[in-house]
């Protein structure tokens, strides 16, 4: 582990997204369409794209804080929960009510990726946010 005389503050401004993994077993075809059936035996969630490395700051001993324009929904809350297990506040997330907070979902058989559906909002974030971004007033 890389040992710091002072700890880094760091700030993180980008993309968060939760990456979802299903992992398990193909072991026969859907009797509806030519397609695998995964038999699910484990599920994981982590924190994905400007999250990724906040959790790599965090490990290597970094303060981190970070910005990002979230949805209000279920996954936002996943997201908070996540950032927050690793000391990383959550004060500086904006919420556009009409954006879905981003979930990458990858089926994985045998270690193998079959399948990644996601569950996000593709359009540029508002110009509301762009300038909450650039007002934003924060202390590390």
């Amino acid at each position: 582990m890389i040992k710091f005389s002072k700890i880094p503050n760091i700030l993180v401004i980008g993309d968060l997204m939760i990456d979802h993994y299903l992992w398990g077993k193909c072991e026969r075809i859907s009797p509806e369409a030519p397609v695998q059936v995964l038999n699910v035996q484990r599920e994981s969630s982590v924190l994905g794209g400007a999250g990724n490395v906040i959790n790599n700051l965090y490990a290597l001993g970094s303060k981190v804080d970070v910005i990002s324009v979230i949805g209000d929904d279920l996954v936002a809350n996943e997201l908070k929960f996540l950032l927050e297990k690793i000391d990383t506040p959550t004060s500086n997330l904006i919420i556009e009510k009409n954006r879905k907070t981003s979930k990458k979902s990858r089926l994985i058989a045998s270690q193998q990726q079959v399948l990644r559906y996601d569950n996000e909002t593709i359009e540029n974030i508002s110009s509301k946010s762009v300038n909450a971004i650039l007002e934003t007033d924060f202390v590390l």
